[in-house]
């Protein structure tokens, strides 16, 4: 059996769409779907997180 290799990205939180697997801040692994990102008055959330505003980075997790 292969492993599945994988390589984590840090990308603003602007460049995460539907689809994408994250590392959340909770240190658990999610695959985002329109539902979890929501653009309101603290600018851009994920799973009701906003990453301070778009200054921390989310960490993208990309199957090599």
């Amino acid at each position: 059996m292969d492993l599945l290799k994988y390589k984590i990205v840090e990308v603003n939180i602007s460049a995460i769409k539907n689809g994408d697997t994250i590392l959340h801040t909770d240190k658990k692994v999610y695959t985002v779907n329109n539902c979890n990102i929501k653009r309101g008055f603290m600018g851009i959330t994920l799973f009701g997180d906003s990453y301070k505003m778009g200054n921390t980075l989310v960490k993208k997790i990309k199957t090599l």
